[in-house]
């Protein structure tokens, strides 16, 4: 069995997430510096309005006196005696001890010159830091809130939006798995505002109109052909028959009229076979009935058992008491005589061949290669798995075709007892039984 894959639109989502998950999470350090830049530039211009406010407002009555009393009070504007080194008129980031924290942190700090009765001071005046590890806590607390709304938004929104730009799309799909092309209809695929989608449906809308066309033409040729054939092949059995019943055949002559014979039988049949086919194609055989195909089944094999016998092989009937399916009469006997003839054709010397009803499955399993079949070729038309052997690689197409137009299930099987054709009648139709083993 194949991985189980997942539709387009959850998909598309999970990458949508993964790359917005990503994007977002790469997003946070530049937050975090942007965060960090801005909050800078607000407590830069802070100090500095404490320097000005100063300088305008208290500086043209502040005496010397002054300064131990605003010293004191003012522990973040604090008036410095002038030193050489201190970077005058700009802002700096220095450690401090806080006593409130207990320990020296980061302060952003301004010095500016200011004059007090003639004698020059410098003017410090600073604001503590949120120390990283909060603003980085901060910053977290505030931008996952923000991430988490961004990203099931988004999602949602993106699937919405997804699953109707996609509808489209899954209505051409839909129509594409209910194409039958025995069925000659191109299927309405609707129409698209979107371009792409607008232009796939017209594509396959003509590619499916080409293939019914060959599909039509196929079958009216075959059918046309096997038509034609027949009365010549007829005329020209009935002359063989003719020629051997002549009484002045030599030996020589009679094996080459006895190997005509034989092609000409066998072209019989294959003429037969695919005008068989092509009328199952045509749905020619729409009449259906109540079948008990236990009664049906044994009707046949009282003409297929005899042939079986004259190749070597024995042949094991077990089967149910009745069941009734629902079908064409000529098809259900055509489906029996072909996968009979398939396991005769296919044995081996003193081989075996078992046939068996058991509920709604009917199973035919019969010695043959000690090797396991292509389940994928074995129903093609014309598909022969071993050479020199009779048929004409149509039986098992013809199984097919019967199964599939009558929605029942067909499968094959290999096992060491050998290889198994399985028709279950119980596909999709309903079908009864009364159990019980009959052996032959």
């Amino acid at each position: 069995m194949g991985r189980i894959g997942r539709t387009l639109a959850v998909k598309s989502l999970t990458r949508f997430f993964v790359a917005t998950v990503i994007v977002l999470a790469a997003c946070l350090p530049l937050m975090y510096l942007l965060m960090e830049r801005y909050y800078k530039e607000d407590l830069d211009e802070l100090i500095i309005f404490r320097y000005d406010d100063f300088v305008k407002h208290k500086l043209p009555a502040f005496s010397t006196n002054d300064i131990p009393v605003w010293n004191g009070y003012n522990e973040d504007m604090l008036i410095l005696p002038y030193r050489e080194g201190l970077k005058i008129g700009e802002v700096s980031q220095e450690e401090h001890y806080n006593r409130a924290e207990g320990h020296e942190i980061y302060y952003r700090v301004y010095y500016g010159e200011v004059l007090i009765e003639g004698h020059p001071y410098v003017f410090m005046s600073r604001i503590p830091m949120i120390e990283s590890k909060d603003l980085w806590k901060t910053l977290s607390a505030q931008y996952g809130v923000l991430f988490i709304v961004l990203l099931v938004s988004l999602s949602v929104l993106y699937y919405y939006m997804s699953k109707r730009l996609w509808r489209p799309f899954y209505t051409t799909l839909g129509a594409i798995s209910r194409f039958d092309l025995g069925q000659g209809v191109v299927p309405a695929m609707g129409t698209s505002d979107t371009v792409e989608f607008e232009r796939l449906n017209r594509i396959l809308e003509e590619l499916l109109s080409g293939n019914i066309r060959v599909y039509n033409d196929q079958k009216k040729f075959i059918e046309n052909a096997s038509h034609e054939l027949q009365t010549p092949l007829a005329v020209f059995l009935s002359q063989l028959d003719m020629l051997l019943q002549s009484p002045d055949l030599t030996d020589r002559q009679s094996r080459t009229i006895q190997t005509l014979y034989s092609v000409a039988s066998r072209m019989t049949r294959l003429n037969k076979n695919l005008l068989l086919l092509a009328k199952i194609d045509n749905s020619q055989f729409r009449q259906r009935e109540d079948l008990d195909f236990i009664q049906l089944l044994n009707a046949q094999l009282e003409y297929l058992r005899p042939m079986a016998e004259d190749n070597g092989l024995s042949m094991t009937v077990q089967t149910d008491n009745s069941l009734i399916i629902n079908a064409n009469k000529t098809l259900v006997e055509s489906l029996v005589n072909n996968i009979v003839v398939n396991a005769i054709n296919h044995n081996v010397q003193n081989g075996a061949i078992l046939v068996s009803v058991c509920g709604t499955r009917f199973t035919v399993t019969n010695t043959g290669e000690g090797t396991a079949l292509d389940p994928e070729v074995i129903f093609r038309r014309f598909n022969k798995f071993t050479d020199g052997r009779k048929g004409n690689g149509l039986g098992l197409s013809i199984v097919a075709q019967i199964v599939r137009l009558h929605k029942w299930g067909i499968a094959y099987e290999y096992t060491d007892s050998g290889h198994s054709f399985i028709v279950n009648f119980a596909a999709e139709n309903g079908s009864t039984s009364v159990p019980s083993t009959r052996h032959e």
